[in-house]
């Protein structure tokens, strides 16, 4: 029977992507009429992309009310079978998360391929490098696996799954349509906005995420449609879990005194160590665990270590992270038990995702960042009795600390807080943790939870591109060797003809044997051809030229040509011989260097 079952189930595959096709096809026919339909109704690209965007928001805001649902129902079903289940009650909750384990890793393996991708960091690689396709069937299974890790006592965070779930869907709505790559990268950016907005009823805090982590740029032209999306999303999210901050809090706290601040800032230092401990802990989990050759032996020692953790903390460690904390235990607890509880939810969170390969780690540093400040803040209390310290702010505070050092986004922990909380009057403490966990963070460890996993797969993603890939091209590949060039004696009149024939806004400056020495902007050139009957007898383009400029050589990366573009905001920068006394060779500017990129990027792919 069982192999009769295998046989049947083998047989289907074939049927289901042929149906999963011409369903696409059908879709996708449509989708043109509508753009087609729009076209001639003159409908502009601004206009479409917010009709994307409330669609997308509306639709995520459901997924996220039915994956919660599905976490509801995995752990009504998990605690239903530790009372069921005979023998001691810390055997059967161990014997639960063992289950939870091995259905959660073993339905990834046989539905998704056992990927290790599907995560923020992978989202932000699709938008970098694979004009953001993001394969929906392997995000949808690895969104039902966190859900059911999540229930059954496995802890990792909700917000991942939601966010990845969203970007995935502007990336299916975008291919139907077949947009193009920028627009399908914004309408990433739009999913992923909705989600975070979604999981944790802040709009704003979900559009700073997508902008720092998912695009990686503050770009004005994306930012109306990613808005759109958050605010459509935390509305129906409202609609469902009710117009009230995640975390409940019993009064506004505040600053008591400007003495805190001091506090406050050796709280953002603890708490970006802290979350570089978190970053390390989650990859040598894994690094560890593969030394083990059995998947079963694996799942097995992750299983009875985590449920040992949730028998000894139980209800304070199981459940959703921010759900299952309460401000109001944090100045309850003493504050060994708070600081053990810290660990135990890093170390869980680690073993976790080693094992399940699903699930976020936002939603865990807000945990590990709430109980550690509290602790730290019941021991200063003991140690500083003149100050009036209050434990739950700090452990509110120290929850945006911790996710800026552990995520490197640091408005966006700094805004996620506050929006869970809507206490203003922590908003200065919020800021200067934040700040100086980010900046200890990266200073102690450059790469955050998220880059991390890029780096192992030799990749660096900052400002949405992949700098691994302009570090492997040189200048020598892109530069434009025949540029307009201005003579060092050149007069107003011949650098007035010069620019007019030119479709270059920066020219390099050289004298007789055709050394760099000085470039010219429009900018530098605008007093002059404004009175260039005044001088035109008198001065030459070595007047007016700058001499402090950056430049580059053949041989250097491109990640140099675009970090030196960037130090002036220029549009082009000379490629220079140093060893022949600054011999000019030509230009290079964004554009080459983008499109260089984007070839290497189609040859990879």
């Amino acid at each position: 029977m069982r192999g009769l079952a295998v046989i049947c189930a083998v047989m289907a595959i074939p049927r289901f992507t042929a149906w999963q096709r011409a369903v696409t096809v059908r879709v996708s026919r449509r989708a043109d009429a509508l753009v087609a339909y729009l076209n001639r109704h003159g409908v502009d690209e601004t206009t479409l992309l917010i009709g994307f965007a409330v669609a997308l928001g509306g639709a995520v805001g459901v997924a996220v009310i039915l994956f919660y649902k599905l976490i509801d129902l995995a752990q009504a079903v998990a605690l239903r079978a530790v009372g069921r289940l005979t023998g001691p009650e810390s055997v059967s909750i161990v014997l639960v998360v063992i289950g939870g384990l091995f259905l959660t890793r073993y339905l990834i393996r046989w539905a998704a391929g056992d990927s290790e991708g599907e995560n923020v960091a992978d989202v932000m690689r699709a938008v970098a490098k694979r004009g953001g396709f993001i394969n929906a069937w392997r995000v949808g299974v690895k969104t039902a696996g966190a859900a059911l890790a999540i229930g059954t006592g496995g802890s990792v965070g909700a917000e991942g799954p939601v966010a990845v779930a969203g970007a995935a869907l502007g990336s299916r709505i975008g291919r139907f349509f077949r947009s193009g790559a920028g627009r399908l990268r914004v309408l990433v950016a739009c999913g992923a906005a909705a989600g975070i907005s979604a999981a944790f009823n802040a709009p704003i805090a979900g559009v700073f995420f997508s902008l720092e982590k998912v695009i990686g740029t503050f770009g004005v032209a994306a930012f109306p449609p990613i808005l759109v999306a958050s605010v459509i999303s935390a509305v129906i999210s409202r609609a469902a879990f009710g117009d009230t901050p995640v975390i409940q809090i019993p009064t506004e706290y505040g600053v008591g005194s400007p003495s805190e601040f001091v506090l406050y800032a050796l709280l953002g230092i603890a708490t970006g160590l802290v979350a570089v401990v978190y970053t390390w802990s989650v990859y040598r989990a894994q690094d560890v665990l593969r030394r083990i050759p059995s998947l079963v032996a694996q799942l097995a020692v992750a299983g009875i270590l985590i449920g040992a953790l949730n028998i000894v903390f139980r209800a304070d460690l199981w459940g959703r992270g921010h759900e299952s904390l309460s401000i109001d235990l944090i100045g309850e607890r003493s504050a060994v038990f708070l600081i053990a509880l810290a660990l135990a939810k890093l170390v869980a969170t680690a073993l976790t995702i080693a094992v399940v390969r699903c699930g976020g780690v936002f939603t865990p540093a807000l945990f590990i960042g709430a109980t550690l400040g509290g602790g730290l803040a019941t021991v200063t209390a003991v140690a500083l009795p003149n100050l009036a310290i209050v434990p739950e702010a700090f452990a509110l505070v120290a929850m945006a600390g911790l996710v800026a050092g552990a995520t490197h986004a640091p408005l966006t922990a700094i805004m996620i807080v506050f929006e869970m909380t809507s206490d203003y009057a922590l908003i200065l403490p919020l800021m200067l943790c934040g700040a100086l966990a980010y900046l200890t963070a990266r200073r102690v460890y450059p790469d955050s939870v998220y880059s991390e996993w890029l780096v192992r797969r030799g990749e660096i993603i900052e400002s949405g591109r992949d700098t691994a890939v302009l570090d492997r091209l040189t200048v020598a590949e892109s530069f434009n060797r025949a540029p307009h060039v201005i003579s060092e004696e050149a007069s107003v009149r011949t650098i007035i003809d010069t620019i007019a024939v030119s479709p270059q806004t920066e020219f390099p400056v050289t004298d007789a044997d055709g050394r760099l020495v000085g470039m010219l902007s429009y900018d530098d050139l605008r007093t002059i051809l404004i009175n260039a009957e005044q001088y035109a007898e008198v001065v030459l383009a070595s007047d007016v030229a700058r001499s402090q400029f950056e430049w580059v050589t053949p041989a250097d990366p491109l990640s140099t040509a675009l970090r030196q573009l960037e130090v002036r905001g220029s549009h082009y920068i000379p490629v220079v011989d140093s060893e022949q006394g600054q011999k000019f060779l030509g230009l290079i500017g964004r554009q080459q260097i983008l499109a260089s990129y984007d070839r290497a990027l189609l040859r990879e792919s």
